[in-house]
Formats: C-alpha cells, structure tokens, sequence
C-alpha cells in the first residue's frame, strides 16, 4: 500500500514538475508587450495605433522574413509585434505590411530607411566590446552601417538620427541577455528619440 501510494507520489510529482515547465516555456515564447515593437509605419503616437489597427493580422503572412507574430495586451486586444531577439525585421523594399494593412494603422514613410519602429541601445555592462573583447555583430548586421551604428573605439555607437529599429543588431548580439536591445519607438521621447526612462521629467 505504501508502495503504491509511494508510486503515485512519485508520479504526481513528475507530472507537476513537467507541468509547470510547460508553462514556463509557453511564457518564455509569449512576447513581452512592453518590450515588443510596432510593425514598421505603426501611427504615432501609439494610441493612434491601437486606435486603426484591428488585429486582423493581414501583414502577418505577406513579411517575407516571418518577422510579425500576434501579441495579445493587457485590454485583450491583439495586434501585430516584432520581437527582434527571436526575428528581426528585414526593411523589405516594398514593405509588404504596410501594403496589406487595410486599416491605415500602418503608413508608409515614404522609404525603408525611413522607417523608426524604436532606437537600439547598448548596454556597456554587458557588451562585450566594453570588456576589452573584440565584436562587430551589430555592426555587420545592421542595414545602415556606420551611419545607424558606427564602431568608435571599438565599441558600437548608435545614431538616434538614422537608426530604424529593425532590430537586426538585437537579433546577432551574442550574449545573453542581449547587449543591445531596440526600446520602441512609443517609449521614445517625440523629437528627440531618447528613451522617457531617462529623460529628466520637467
């Protein structure tokens, strides 16, 4: 009996223990709403966004990249995001997603190069440059090199004047977490193009 209940013991532990990794690789694989980014021609500001876009999900299937996933907020609504850690967008020419978009909730800015889905910021406690280790992977990847990020001393710069927020330098960065990540451009102070997290309020 004992033996038994020991077994069953046993067996309801494992299938908890597999249960709850389950869940946590289903949550690791759910985008972060906070962190993820608009498509490319996303309205500004973002309430304008949220306000055109329907969740139809007529750009997911026309990226030729498979960049664009649903993501799902906190009001329940699902709209279009690119998550550049796991896919980055490629700044097709022809920016197949603001095309399909029938809602207008994506506009086209007129070229690629055009494009602001956010700025990529570096992380000197984490890159590997600032470390006295040589790297460029964000460099070479980056479509608009040494203009978008240019290497001083070794070490990535970005311009917030040209960068788009493709997230192509986020998507080769090595380490892990990410050196440099893209902070959307709706976290982004208008204008400037600085994040609002470390702009002096006032």
């Amino acid at each position: 009996m004992s033996r038994r209940r020991s077994r069953r013991d046993l067996l309801t532990s494992w299938l908890g223990a597999f249960r709850e990794a389950t869940e946590a690789m289903v949550s690791a694989r759910k985008p972060d709403p906070a962190t993820a980014l608009r498509p490319p021609g996303a309205l500004l500001p973002d309430e304008r966004f949220l306000e055109a876009c329907t969740g139809c999900g007529d750009c997911i299937p026309v990226c030729p990249v498979e960049a664009i996933v649903t993501l799902e907020l906190e009001s329940g609504a699902v709209v279009p995001a690119i998550v550049p850690s796991r896919k980055a967008c490629h700044l097709c020419t022809d920016l197949y997603c603001i095309a399909a978009c029938p809602e207008g909730a994506l506009v086209s800015p007129g070229s690629a190069e055009r494009v602001r889905m956010g700025i990529a910021k570096v992380d000197p406690r984490i890159c590997v440059t600032f470390h006295g280790q040589p790297c460029t992977l964000c460099h070479r990847a980056c479509p608009y090199p040494d203009r978008a990020i240019t290497m001083i001393g070794g070490r990535p710069l970005v311009s917030s004047a040209a960068c788009t927020g493709c997230g192509l330098c986020e998507f080769a960065c090595p380490t892990s977490p990410k050196a440099i990540v893209i902070v959307p451009e709706r976290n982004l102070v208008p204008g400037l193009r600085v994040p609002r997290d470390e702009f002096p309020a006032g």
